[in-house]
């Protein structure tokens, strides 16, 4: 028997056991996580300090703020325009999202279920629970960040109306027709036509690019039809999460450019320091949680007990005058994204979107 330490999230990777929990692609966290890398406008020391900050203060990111350039036709002296820019900052918020678990070893001594292994898959329906909290995370900020203003919906339709941008419930709704291989291209056409150019990801709904999907398996390169050619998203940058309700559409999501949003983790003082005090340990994860994607502190105790009062039939004298183990695993985040000084009047590169049925 191993004790609990943060070092087991490295054996549950490898572990294959039966489990009757079911676990799924978590397509918002797996967006986010690989939208991070391209984050360019948070500097190497701010993310250092998004690492180890406390809650008692803010990092902040200046930012030169749009501007009006005036420009005339008559040089001279007298006509050097002022041109100031403004500036301006802002931050982020951190997100706390935390389980953890005790485990009675002693209590399996005359069980059928092997100590090791029920511990293990306690932390891996634990981890995926996590994930699915953190999903509920993002996606209340990629909501929030979602643009609210979406122009030349109508040049990339090839029949009118294929494309339209709701502004009531700010989401851009595509026809039925217009969702099989050229969706992808005339997506990208219509983020670049909106100055949002670059490379674009998207996440949705459960089996909501099965139409698409199709299609790229239907026609390669050697076939009739290039997807490759029509701009068609690999696989790798299309996400699904059952966190996103389909409703009655064929799908719903967001469609996001790369470092438009990204997490970055925080470790307190005593996780960030590897603590120890009377068996009760700080650390954090060496390797990212299952699901999470993410790194985590994670606090390790062992306390004597009395463990009887688990036993709901007869008496279990290897429960008396015992011992528990316990793990807290807390993972702290903050979710960035890039400034915009108005979403009412400023196109973003977070689109809220919905394949419609017709």
């Amino acid at each position: 028997m191993s004790y609990i330490n943060a070092s087991l999230w490295n054996n549950l990777q490898v572990s294959d056991a039966t489990n009757e929990k079911r676990f799924a692609e978590l397509g918002i966290v797996d967006a986010v996580k690989e939208s991070t890398p391209f984050v360019d406008y948070i500097p190497p020391s701010a993310k250092e300090q998004l690492a180890s900050t406390s809650s008692l203060r803010q990092v902040e990111i200046p930012v030169i703020k749009d501007q009006t350039v005036v420009v005339n036709q008559t040089p001279g002296f007298d006509f050097i325009p002022t041109n100031l820019e403004e500036s301006a900052k802002y931050s982020f918020t951190a997100y706390d999202v935390f389980s953890g678990f005790r485990h009675y070893p002693s209590t399996y001594a005359n069980n059928m279920v092997d100590s090791d292994y029920a511990r293990d898959q306690k932390m891996k329906n634990i981890a995926y629970a996590m994930g699915n909290t953190i999903e509920s995370v993002l996606a209340t900020v990629l909501e929030s960040r979602k643009t609210q203003k979406l122009g030349y919906t109508e040049q990339v339709s090839l029949v009118s109306g294929d494309y339209a941008f709701d502004e009531t419930p700010d989401v851009l709704k595509i026809k039925l027709a217009a969702q099989k291989e050229t969706m992808f291209y005339n997506l990208e056409q219509l983020m670049a036509a909106n100055e949002l150019g670059g490379q674009y990801r998207l996440v949705s709904s459960r089996a909501g690019l099965a139409i698409q999907k199709s299609e790229a398996a239907k026609y390669g390169s050697n076939n009739d039809k290039n997807l490759q050619a029509l701009g068609f998203l690999p696989m790798d940058r299309l996400h699904e999460s059952g966190n996103i309700a389909p409703g009655s559409d064929k799908f719903n999501g967001w469609f996001l450019r790369d470092g438009s949003i990204g997490v970055y983790e925080n470790y307190p003082f005593d996780f960030a320091n590897g603590t120890e005090i009377a068996g009760k340990k700080w650390s954090v994860s060496d390797m990212e949680i299952p699901f999470t994607r993410m790194r985590a502190n994670i606090y390790t105790n062992k306390e004597a007990t009395n463990a009887d009062a688990l036993i709901t039939s007869g008496s279990d004298s290897n429960t008396l005058m015992s011992h528990f183990e316990e793990m807290g695993v807390w993972i702290r985040f903050y979710v960035v994204y890039k400034y915009n000084s108005d979403l009412s009047t400023r196109p973003n590169d977070i689109v809220k979107i919905s394949g419609l049925t017709t």
